[in-house]
């Protein structure tokens, strides 16, 4: 075991996603050892608002992090993992996160816009040697500095804030090249992946390791799960489009990706 894979699982919504989970991490990440925290295990004095999760999820990997000094990766539950993140886990940066969907437009805008990019929770990796700067962005989320307890808000914020260099760096990995974001802060590298290594809201099948589908979008929990039987080509778009009860009334233009893929 070189690592530990973990997850947070709390509530009817996230609570049947468990088995599946842990059986398809089980398949395909055979050198982890994985942790779930179902629990909250630390005492909450700001309640059960928006984004607690993150606060609870970020303090119980640290606190794996101290104990152990093995790498700790954070998996959503709504995230399907489709090959073995090993070679991710062992890129040299202090701190490994994917990428969020929307490019300079990507909550948080405020951030995204000077970044030219966003930061998706969804899928990190911590180290040992970045525990100074998460114990910083912890006692920040902790704190509301950002009016959110959102990791994501809390460390965009954080880095556009301080001084911070951001460049391309490629990576081949299984034959296909991707181009990461590496941001230097406070003597730390934090890479941020290329989106199609983790893919959030997933169009099409193009290697990725990681398909992050939010569960609202495909019309429930049930309808999620079968993403893990099924071929996401057959099944219905992930993305926002025409889905009015999630806010969106735009016109599909995702459905062309796969036209075009076959065409």
């Amino acid at each position: 075991m070189s690592y530990y894979a973990t997850t947070f699982c709390y509530g009817p919504k996230y609570t049947p996603i468990l088995p599946f989970f842990l059986e398809r991490l089980k398949e395909t990440c055979k050198n982890s050892e994985i942790e779930i925290h179902d629990k909250c295990n630390v005492k909450l004095k700001h309640g059960f608002n928006y984004a607690w999760w993150d606060v609870v999820r970020l303090h119980n990997n640290m606190e794996l992090l101290m104990k152990t000094g093995k790498p700790v990766v954070h998996v959503d539950i709504d995230l399907i993992i489709e090959k073995d993140i090993e070679p991710l886990v062992h890129l040299e940066y202090d701190l490994i996160i994917s990428k969020e969907i929307g490019k300079d437009e990507a909550f948080p805008k405020e951030c995204s816009k000077i970044l030219g990019f966003g930061m998706c929770s969804g899928f990190y990796v911590i180290k040992k040697s970045a525990l100074s700067f998460l114990l910083k962005i912890y006692n920040l989320m902790s704190n509301h500095t950002y009016q959110s307890y959102s990791d994501q808000v809390n460390m965009m914020n954080y880095i556009v804030q301080n001084k911070f260099m951001v460049r391309d760096e490629e990576l081949v990995l299984d034959g296909i090249r991707y181009v990461n974001k590496i941001i230097e802060i406070d003597n730390i590298k934090i890479c941020v992946l290329d989106f199609n290594i983790i893919t959030r809201d997933p169009i099409i099948n193009n290697g990725q390791f990681g398909n992050h589908i939010n569960i609202d979008n495909v019309g429930g929990t049930t309808n999620f799960l079968e993403y893990y039987s099924e071929d996401i080509e057959k099944l219905p778009l992930t993305c926002r489009c025409g889905k009015t009860h999630l806010g969106d009334n735009k016109i599909c233009e995702h459905i062309k990706l796969r036209t075009h893929k076959f065409a």
